[in-house]
């Protein structure tokens, strides 16, 4: 499953078991023991690969292995370092509660990166010698850094970061002060409200001398990423523009001298696209980026590699990448740039030419969910990759598509565990929709014998299930393992199958995705092995809203699980991150009364849901606060419709805290076990 972060996205956030495990897991797990069905230990012990960032020799790669402890009830993450020869990796620091961002300086001498450490209010940069020792304390900074890039010189950081919040009186540290709002955006998922002090701005710090220079002014228009031009005299930076909602551009791209007092000037206003990269072509006359359609198809359209000239701000897509879902771009030097396609149920390698031809380099049988790359003709770029049966690990890609494995931190559960099958399918929907999607078969059922059967569904809506393991799909494998058969849909939306097939649910939520889930029913049904009297659905998010438009039409389900989703869209509307969203693709409520109505049918005609349905949420989520759920498990309670609600406190749109990602596992289990055997 790739994690985007876009509209209503996955949130699951499975981490894993103690850093004193790292170690001895990497010798663990020969394969000759006997293996057993997934179990909720097994998914708290998988462990999260993330961060990889490939050292400009080409020869290492550093990145950040993310754990559960489960005694102090609190992720930890470590830095790991890498050779891209092979050989044993080398854990660099000790767990933290916070360790990002690693990043090797140009002069191949340091790794910084970000940590939260002893009495520090905010995480701040840290420095490893690339030789060894401890790490150093770099910045002391008051606000928070969003990111940082090395100089080409290695002398100086460019920051990304905001200015301090004010303090409380100092008479009185106890006594709040009142939160001041002045932007139309004023919520985030993570943030909370936003206020002046939340933006972000660049700033330059000295590494000798450990002085902050402010860059760019702080404004309500945020610098999302950046980068310094190849001879380091200049920076170029992208500012959200999404807030604005009479622009539609979305991200504009600037560029600054990298000195106090310089003025940024404007090179183009771009439509805007996840994952952002900025790479520079050597000579500094053009900047390769990705760029979406805008828009009232902005959320679901696929991001493209394009290509701005500097000079004039002449912007062109490159043609080989139309209508493909082009994901994490990284310069490979001599003007090639290596991307990850995401195409249908698998995220494949390839890299872009200098003459903009695209090649992939393998089948994508283990989907590629990050990588980093250096500049150094002939090296090998470092990916995090995945396939069915085979968690995460970091592994070297080389120019040809080969993959060779570098680490083993998933080798224990990858051992001990017997995967089910996992099948593409493909359903026709009642308009001639093509589905794709995966099964996941319980194991030991003979063939003719008919199983309870679940839709698990994805959440973003634009992303897709894929062939890998991670959060989302292990718990499609727990359900396999308690005698479900679990179709994990693609529906209209989804990444993976051109932008039409993503951008047909823009201004429609709930129509097409739902037919698409009906025909993946009818599919499993009319192959023989789904019970029709024991169907059950459920997702998180996007997949949680989907569950609840399908519980207000479909009364075969005999048992749900709605995780953040929505019954009304109508009490998201200025209470929620998505006032972009809502006014440039749906208009305002106002505006467009029947529409809005008609995405609110499951709280409008909740007397004709039938269907047992358990309602989760983390209860600072601003991405889809639990009032979705609040407000149709009220429905169903006064309606006398089994259901149950569950918020988890402090948690955000993703659930971070490991004994409430088992609580809310064993909940799931449970509630269909309950209500479907």
């Amino acid at each position: 499953m790739a994690v985007r972060g876009w509209r209503k996205g996955l949130g699951w956030g499975i981490a894993a078991c103690t850093l004193a495990a790292a170690l001895p897991a990497m010798a663990e797990g020969d394969g000759t023991a006997a293996r057993h069905t997934v179990t909720m230990d097994d998914i708290m012990a998988l462990r999260s690969l993330s961060g990889l960032d490939c050292a400009h020799d080409g020869k290492q790669a550093v990145y950040v292995v993310g754990e559960a402890d489960l005694k102090a009830d609190k992720r930890r993450n470590a830095l790991w370092l890498a050779d891209l020869a092979g050989g044993m990796p080398l854990q660099l620091t000790s767990g933290e509660d916070i360790a990002s961002a690693p990043s090797f300086s140009p002069d191949g001498k340091s790794i910084a990166f970000l940590s939260k450490r002893g009495k520090d209010k905010q995480a701040q940069i840290w420095l490893l010698d690339r030789r060894g020792g401890e790490a150093r304390k770099l910045t002391d900074v008051k606000s928070d850094i969003a990111g940082f890039r090395w100089s080409p010189d290695s002398k100086t950081l460019l920051l990304m970061i905001s200015d301090p919040a004010p303090e409380p009186p100092k008479d009185d540290e106890d006594r709040p002060l009142p939160v001041v709002v002045n932007d139309v955006k004023f919520k985030q998922d993570g943030v909370g409200f936003i206020t002046a002090e939340s933006h972000v701005h660049l700033a330059l710090f000295d590494v000798a001398t450990k002085t902050e220079t402010r860059l760019t002014a702080s404004d309500s228009f945020d610098v999302t990423t950046a980068e310094w031009s190849p001879d380091g005299k200049s920076v170029a930076y992208l500012t959200d523009h999404t807030v604005d909602l009479t622009d539609l551009g979305g991200q504009w791209l600037a560029v600054v001298e990298a000195r106090a007092g310089a003025a940024p000037k404007v090179v183009a206003k771009l439509h805007g696209a996840p994952g952002q990269a900025l790479i520079w072509s050597a000579d500094g006359t053009k900047i390769t980026h990705l760029v979406g359609p805008g828009g009232k198809a902005d959320q679901y359209g696929q991001p493209h590699l394009a290509e701005t000239v500097v000079a004039t701000g002449a912007t062109r897509m490159v043609p080989s990448t139309a209508n493909i879902f082009v994901n994490a771009p990284v310069d490979l030097g001599a003007g090639q740039i290596g991307v990850v396609l995401s195409e249908d149920r698998h995220e494949v390698p390839a890299v872009v030419d200098a003459k903009g031809m695209l090649r992939r380099l393998n089948d994508g049988t283990l989907s590629v969910l990050g990588q980093c790359g250096s500049v150094v003709p002939g090296a090998p770029r470092a990916v995090l990759a995945s396939g069915d049966g085979k968690p995460a690990e970091v592994y070297a890609l080389d120019a040809k598509g080969g993959l060779k494995l570098l680490t083993s931190h998933n080798k224990s559960v990858a051992d001990r565990v017997a995967w089910a099958k996992v099948e593409d399918y493909a359903a026709t929907a009642k308009d001639g929709n093509d589905v794709h999607g995966l099964l996941v078969r319980p194991a030991g059922v003979a063939a003719g014998v008919k199983v309870p059967t679940l839709l698990w569904i994805h959440g973003g809506p634009n992303a897709q299930d894929i062939h890998a393991v991670d959060g989302y799909s292990m718990i499609a494998e727990l359900l396999a393992a308690q005698g479900y058969a679990v179709l994990m849909p693609n529906y209209r939306g989804s990444s993976g199958r051109g932008d039409a097939y993503a951008a047909a649910i823009a201004a429609d939520w709930g129509q097409k995705e739902v037919a698409d889930l009906h025909a993946s029913l009818d599919w499993a049904i009319a192959q023989g092995f789904a019970d029709p009297a024991r169907l059950g659905a459920g997702g998180w998010s996007y997949g949680g809203i989907l569950t609840d438009f399908l519980i207000v039409r479909d009364n075969r389900l005999k048992a749900a699980f709605s995780g953040a989703g929505e019954g009304n869209i109508f009490a998201l509307f200025g209470v929620d991150q998505y006032v972009q969203q809502y006014t440039q693709e749906l208009g305002a409520p106002w505006k467009e009364p029947e529409l809005w109505m008609r995405l609110s049918e499951p709280l409008l005609h909740a007397d004709r849901i039938k269907t047992p349905t358990l309602f989760m949420g983390g209860m600072a989520d601003d991405n889809v606060p639990l009032i979705g759920g609040q407000q149709l498990y009220q429905a169903l309670k006064i309606t006398g419709v089994p259901t149950r609600l569950v918020g988890y406190p402090e948690q955000n749109h993703g659930i971070a805290r490991p004994s409430f990602q088992r609580d809310r596992l064993e909940r799931i289990v449970d509630w269909f076990k309950q209500h479907l055997n």
